[in-house]
């Protein structure tokens, strides 16, 4: 008795140590029973953690709700979108099935700023509509991820931030493009002043020519 109540011990202990040592990635999706209690999903990026400028994935898994072992929607890439908002933009994309994954859909996404992003699924399942309510997720809830800036991974050098190298390039285009119509407009006065310069030489006024003396006058 005395060494089961050992082994339940170290089994609790082993099970706390395991909640603290999995990443925080493990439980980084959301999930939820949507369609009037039809189909289960799970919800997250496609690759955790999610950084800015890397290749990621919108993701849901669809399955019969409370099956065990769960059974896969299929067919859901033809009558499901998502529509991603970050900050005040947002876009919609198509989700692909992922090949030996049935029922695994992914929209590929790279995004390109750090922060929270809500995604909006949109359409069918089989001949359920998706309300709004069901088919909305926000990082913001803190129920899987928002994403990270990617200044941590970069090495050896760190690349310059696209969005002030963007300002920069904006800035260079339009001094560039001050200097070209400054450049057009000295130009432009300088032709008018050639121009001018002519008509007033053209236009000046001539000495009249000597009279002709007759042959008479002469002798």
């Amino acid at each position: 008795m005395k060494k089961l109540h050992r082994y339940l011990t170290a089994a609790s202990a082993l099970l706390l140590i395991a909640l603290f040592v999995v990443p925080s990635s493990a439980f980084a999706h959301e999930r939820r029973t949507i369609g009037n209690g039809k189909y289960d999903v799970v919800v997250g990026w496609d690759v955790e953690p999610a950084y800015e400028g890397l290749k990621n994935g919108a993701s849901i898994r669809i399955s019969e709700a409370g099956s065990n072992p769960a059974v896969p929607v299929q067919g859901a890439e033809k009558t499901v979108k998502v529509q991603i908002r970050q900050g005040a933009t947002t876009k919609e994309f198509l989700l692909r099935s992922v090949f030996g994954q049935p029922g695994y859909y992914v929209a590929d996404i790279l995004p390109t700023r750090a922060g929270d992003y809500q995604w909006t699924f949109v359409g069918t399942i089989g001949d359920t509509q998706i309300n709004a309510t069901d088919g909305k997720f926000d990082t913001a809830d803190g129920k899987f991820n928002a994403v990270e800036a990617a200044s941590g991974l970069e090495f050896p050098q760190a690349l310059p931030d696209p969005v002030l190298t963007s300002a920069a390039l904006s800035a260079a285009q339009a001094d560039a493009q001050g200097a070209r119509t400054l450049a057009l407009a000295g130009i432009g006065a300088g032709v008018l002043g050639l121009v001018a310069a002519a008509v007033v030489w053209l236009t000046r006024p001539r000495p009249a020519a000597p009279a002709r003396r007759t042959a008479t006058e002469q002798v």
